[in-house]
């Protein structure tokens, strides 16, 4: 496709020759409606492709007529019809009548005047700027159209219902265009923002190593295994040398990979020049592009990679690499994103001809991850770079850095490849090699290509030819050098003016019109080339700032699921530069068209064919890309489950207990917590989030997904949760507070009601080891049992404020202390003999019925709904109308003498009620030991029952699973810190050390809430299953967690 802006195209069919192939239609060129017309002017494509495509796009026409008339029309026939009044035409596809032929005073020429017979397709009534031609017809049945309008065509019924169908299978393609453009673009963002929290989950993974670093260097932590030498503070990491990779550079048997690949035969000249010839270089050529062929061997692979890394230190000595592109015919081929995609590169040298001096190749960075074939991708680049250096170049992607190959698959692929030890070590060799890689690359002078885009600041070219290139990429822009090196890899264009967010992240930026302008004047360029995203618009390539900045990304149905085209620019000196777009073949599909005869007619089947599978594959990718995005909705749910529960619970309207909210209120909640981008319209369709009459349970949709655990790996919660109330119970008895302190402790605001911040200041005040999260959730499930017990309590009783406060997130104080209870009541510091705390034991049930029916008899008022006296608020009424000397405590004398006047009561429960016993029961109540009783000591005692349901100990142990599910990548690359034998196993004192040096770097960014506390780590610790060798098995541990559907799978627990 021609690009704008440049010289006009000239005739195509003499550069073809010159490699052995006519330059191929780009994908644009292919389209059930109007292809041709479809492209921009000055398209210059090979006469006999062009034939081709327009017959197979007429084959599809009812009649003979029809396949001869559109053909005539998509070659732009310039055939003039005549027209008489009175002819019945089909006039933009619908039915009309001639009513005028002849000149008109508006415009010069000859003109048609039509009258649509049943539809008001027109513009007027046949009177046009004062002057009636014809009519008067209906209001807007009348148009004008020039004589040698292509929009008129005789009529036929044949026509009218091949019309009538066309129209339809139009409206439903545009519809389908239209939801498949949501769902990309919502994907797309879905995948920037994951890139970008791995970039944040690596500053947590570095902070983490630090943290050991001084640990170790100070002789903390007690870890079991010496760990490697200390990560290096500065920025600025030195290369190592490749023997520092530990890597067996000779082939063996064992070596990994496919022991029937090619061998490697380097070619050293007289000046130590590395080189490789030509058959051996086709010889991994043919073996790649045979389906099911293994990776070369581990040993090839290091020689390989050692003398590509040579090459590139003495070629590449700046951040821009400048390119003269080749005398005609020569051209630079210019390729986007390929992410492991080998069958997208395979073809790209099959459609375009394999990297010579005179068809020089430039990948633009991102060449790792995603797909498998990463590794042979770069086997090819080296390779053709070692046989021509000039015929091949790469430029450096944010993509090409152990950040993003941790997570996005390169490491895998390298430890599937070539087993963990060899495969960590080409890995780390690859990585290596990626830092020899330039930034951008600059052709001819003006045309400047870099992976992401342009920078926040103003920086000229002069700037990046002297930044020190050779080093990991920063996780954040920082400031000097790191903007360069961030912005280089990361930005991404906006239509707006200046420096804009960027929706993958807040470090991430964007960079508008006026930016790209002045970049270009500055160094007097006239293109920016860039890749970095796969185009809103499915196709490989995307136009930005009136035709300054281009994207192009060259792998075709990207991850298997997205449906879109791949994208390739050529750039020939004062030629006219073109996009091609294709969708790649199979490697089996591919080795069939290169034994064709005829190779550009095979050329030209295959992709008819594979943008005819493009087009019908497009809505199972956009089902695929659903299914996608519903998996990032459900983490993001669980991630942010305490934030959307205030959200909803703050605006809802509905009856206590209800929980139900319009399913606009759950949409807007949302885009408002989750992510704005998403298509929160269809997603509420795709999850069936709402019920017939359009509302949304918040608490069910809430509950609905987990981090769950696969339980055969030990973990056990069981006594957790109960020890974390225990906890702040004993805290509370203990601090010995008066009641009305106590529940100032519990209430700042003093208006009956518990917030998060009030129940997250008294956890912190208590010293309670649990997370801001973990008491987030805690609260929530008070307040969703506070609002189910009060509507099953009595359904027929309407809401009230209380009630509207308590959805809005807050809990009755007295519903906080009938749920602060635990199994067992807390030992009294008093009572020494084990006996004595048995028989005491035995006589609290008895006595709390006895109180509790004393209480609601005297101090609650007659007719008073149970809803509004839970027991917690009983027992305060009856504490205080004992407590004879209104001081807040009640001494052993007071309780003696209340707890003597229900002597029946007592007797009847079998309690005895003589003076030394009553005592006895006062001293056991007693858990300070300081001869009174507090309120929380009453209360501790007399409601010893079990209160935390299953609901409630499930959001207390999913706070546990969601710390450790979300915090994955530190934590694994905190634990290899001690495993030195690459085994996933080490001891659990270096498990224990690892996991808290992470929380502790997730507390210093402020990101504590996903972290854990000391003891909480332990007992995971402690619970996980040993290997034989005593060791955790941590890569088994940390792959056990997932996001699950409790509406479709049972949680593994």
């Amino acid at each position: 496709q021609a690009l704008p802006g440049n010289p006009a195209p000239r005739d195509c069919s003499g550069r073809a020759a010159a490699y052995q192939q006519p330059l191929p239609l780009g994908g644009a060129c292919l389209g059930p409606e109007g292809p041709l017309r479809s492209l921009l002017p000055g398209l210059a494509v090979n006469t006999a492709i062009t034939a081709a495509a327009v017959a197979e796009d007429a084959a599809g026409s009812s009649t003979a007529a029809g396949a001869a008339r559109n053909a005539a029309h998509w070659l732009g026939s310039s055939a003039m019809s005549k027209w008489n009044v009175g002819d019945q035409v089909l006039c933009h596809g619908k039915v009309a009548v001639v009513r005028f032929v002849g000149e008109v005073k508006f415009a010069t020429g000859s003109f048609v005047g039509v009258e649509f017979l049943k539809a008001s397709a027109g513009k007027h009534d046949g009177a046009f700027e004062g002057v009636r031609y014809f009519g008067p017809t209906a209001p807007e049945r009348a148009l004008f159209l020039r004589m040698e309008s292509e929009a008129l065509m005789p009529y036929t019924p044949e026509d009218e219902a091949a019309t009538i169908l066309q129209a339809q299978v139009r409206r439903k393609e545009a519809t389908e265009q239209v939801q498949f453009a949501k769902t990309f673009k919502a994907y797309s963002n879905m995948e920037s923002r994951g890139e970008s929290e791995r970039l944040i989950n690596n500053v947590y993974s570095k902070t983490a190593s630090t943290i050991l670093d001084d640990e170790a260097e100070h002789g903390e932590g007690g870890g079991t295994k010496p760990m490697p030498p200390k990560t290096p503070k500065t920025p600025m990491v030195p290369m190592p040398s490749f023997e520092a990779l530990q890597l067996e550079v000779e082939p063996e048997a064992s070596d990994g990979g496919d022991i029937t690949a090619p061998r490697l035969d380097f070619i050293v000249d007289d000046v130590g020049r590395t080189s490789v010839d030509r058959a051996c270089l086709d010889a991994v050529l043919r073996h790649v592009k045979r389906p099911g062929a293994g990776p070369l061997t581990a040993g090839c692979m290091a020689r390989l990679i050692k003398a590509g890394m040579d090459l590139l230190r003495k070629e590449y000595t700046s951040a821009l690499n400048e390119i003269e592109s080749p005398q005609l015919p020569g051209r630079v081929v210019v390729l986007g994103d390929t992410h492991g995609q080998l069958e997208d590169v395979l073809w790209l040298f099959f459609e375009h001809g394999e990297p010579s001096a005179n068809n020089v190749y430039l990948f633009n960075g991102d060449v790792a991850d995603r797909g498998t074939g990463a590794t042979e991708i770069m086997a090819l680049i080296l390779l053709f770079k070692i046989w021509d250096p000039n015929c091949i170049h790469m430029n450096r992607g944010n993509h090409e850095d152990p950040i993003m190959n941790e997570t996005y698959g390169f490491r895998d692929e390298c430890v599937d490849k070539w087993g963990v030890k060899k495969g960590n070590d080409l890995f780390n060799a690859f990585n290596t090699l990626f830092q020899y890689l330039p930034l951008a690359s600059l052709i001819d002078n003006e045309v400047f290509i870099v992976h992401g885009g342009l920078w926040r600041r103003d920086f000229r070219l002069a700037q990046l030819r002297r930044l020190p290139f050779r080093r990991p990429l920063p996780e954040r822009p920082g400031v000097g050098t790191d903007i360069l090196l961030f912005d280089s890899v990361w930005s991404d264009p906006h239509e707006g003016k200046g420096i804009g967010s960027n929706a993958r992240g807040d470090a991430i930026v964007s960079f508008g019109a006026d930016v790209t302008r002045r970049f270009l004047k500055a160094d007097n360029l006239r293109l920016v080339v860039r890749s970095h995203q796969v185009p809103d618009s499915g196709n490989g390539y995307e136009w930005h700032h009136a035709g300054k900045t281009l994207t192009v990304f060259s792998a075709s149905n990207y991850c298997g699921d997205c449906g879109n085209l791949g994208g390739a620019l050529i750039l020939m000196r004062g030629e006219q530069d073109q996009i091609f777009e294709h969708w790649a073949p199979p490697l089996e599909e591919l080795q069939l068209l290169e034994e064709e005869a005829d190779r550009a007619q095979a050329r030209i089947r295959s992709q008819a064919r594979c943008f005819s599978q493009q087009k019908a594959s497009r809505k199972k990718a956009r089902e695929r890309m659903e299914l996608d995005i519903i998996r990032r909705v459900q983490e993001l749910v669980v991630r942010r489950k305490a934030e959307l529960f205030e959200y909803w619970a703050e605006a809802d309207t509905s009856p206590r207990g209800v929980f139900c909210i319009p399913a606009t209120l759950w949409r807007e909640g949302c885009a408002t917590i989750l992510d704005d981008s998403m298509p929160w319209v269809r997603l509420q369709e795709a999850m069936g989030v709402a019920d017939a009459n359009g509302q949304v349970h918040y608490v069910k949709f809430l509950t609905r997904y987990r981090v769950a655990f696969d339980c055969s790996f030990g973990l056990s919660a069981a006594g957790w949760e109960r020890a974390v109330w225990s906890k702040l119970m004993e805290t509370l008895l203990r601090a010995d507070l008066p009641l009305r302190e106590a529940l100032a402790a519990l209430d700042a605001t003093s208006d009956g009601l518990v917030s998060a911040v009030e129940f997250a200041r008294l956890i912190e005040s208590c010293h309670v080891r649990i997370t801001p999260l973990q008491s987030r959730a805690l609260l929530r499930s008070l307040a969703v049992g506070q609002g189910r017990a009060a509507g099953t309590a009595d359904p027929e009783q309407s809401w009230s404020t209380t009630a509207t406060q308590a959805n809005a997130g807050r809990v009755s104080v007295w519903d906080m202390l009938g749920r602060l209870t635990v199994s067992l009541p807390v030992a009294s510091a008093s009572t020494a003999e084990p006996e004595a705390a048995q028989w005491a034991v035995s006589m609290l049930r008895p006595l709390a019925a006895a109180v509790l029916d004393d209480a609601w008899n005297r101090v609650v008022p007659a007719g008073a709904p149970v809803s509004d006296w839970p027991v917690a608020k009983v027992l305060a009424a009856w504490f205080e109308d004992v407590d004879r000397t209104h001081n807040g405590y009640l001494d052993e004398e007071e309780f003696v003498a209340a707890v003597a006047t229900l002597a029946p009561a007592l007797q009847k429960g079998g309690c005895p009620t003589d003076t030394d016993s009553l005592r006895r029961l006062a001293r056991y109540l007693d858990v300070v030991g300081n001869g009174r009783i507090n309120y929380f000591e009453l209360m501790n005692g007399l409601t010893w029952e079990d209160s935390l349901g299953n609901d409630f100990r499930e959001d207390v142990v999913e706070t546990l699973h969601a710390s450790i599910f979300f915090n994955i990548a530190p934590m694994r690359a905190s634990l290899r810190r001690f495993d030195l034998e690459l085994n996933g196993q080490v001891t659990p004192e270096d498990f224990v050390k690892a996991w808290r040096a992470v929380s502790t770097a997730l507390t210093a960014a402020g990101d504590g809430n996903d972290s854990l506390g000391r003891s909480q780590i332990t007992e995971i610790a402690s619970h996980l299953q040993r290997t034989p060798s005593g060791e955790i098995d941590y890569e088994a541990f940390l792959r056990s967690f997932r996001i699950v559907d409790t509406h479709l799978l049972p949680t593994p627990r």
